[in-house]
C-alpha cells in the first residue's frame, strides 16, 4: 500500500495523471472516501489524462457514464457513482459486469464501498479530506 498527502488540487491532478500512465485498459478503480474527498476531482484529471473532450460530470442521478477517449488502449472511460445506492449492491444489477470485462475500458467506481462483490483484481484508491485542501490518499 502506498500512502501519499495531497496539498491541493494540482498535486491531485498529478497523481491521476501518473497512475493513468500506468494503466492499460482492463482496469477497475475503487474510489473509496467521504463525501467531498476529491473523488470527483480525481475522475475529472483522470479524464483530463486520457484526453476526454466531454465535460465530465458526476453521475450521482444516472449511476453510470461512459466517455471516450484518445488515449492508445484505453479506448473509454467508464464513470460510476453508487452514492445514491441504498445497500450493498451486486455488480450485475448496476449493468457493470460487460465494462469491468472489456479489455479497452477503464471503470472508475466512486463510493466502491457501496458495491459487494467487486473483483479482487482492482486498485482501490482511498481519499481521506484532512482539512483544506490536504488530503491523504491511500493506493492499494
Amino acid at each position: 500500500m502506498e500512502k501519499i498527502e495531497i496539498k491541493n488540487i494540482e498535486e491531485t491532478k498529478k497523481l491521476a495523471y501518473d497512475l493513468v500512465g500506468q494503466l492499460q485498459g482492463g482496469e477497475l478503480i475503487a474510489l473509496v472516501g467521504n463525501l467531498g474527498a476529491g473523488k470527483t476531482v480525481f475522475v475529472k484529471a483522470m479524464a483530463q489524462a486520457l484526453a476526454v473532450e466531454d465535460n465530465v460530470t458526476s453521475p450521482t442521478f444516472v449511476l453510470l457514464k461512459v466517455y471516450k477517449t484518445k488515449h492508445q488502449s484505453i479506448k473509454k472511460l467508464v464513470h460510476v457513482d453508487c452514492y445514491r445506492l441504498e445497500g450493498k449492491e451486486d455488480l450485475a444489477d448496476i449493468g457493470l459486469a460487460e465494462y469491468i470485462e472489456d479489455p479497452e475500458a477503464l471503470v472508475v467506481i466512486e463510493w466502491a464501498d457501496k458495491i459487494h462483490n467487486l473483483p479482487a483484481e482492482r486498485i482501490t484508491i482511498n481519499i481521506k479530506n484532512l482539512g483544506g485542501d490536504l488530503r491523504s490518499i491511500e493506493i492499494d
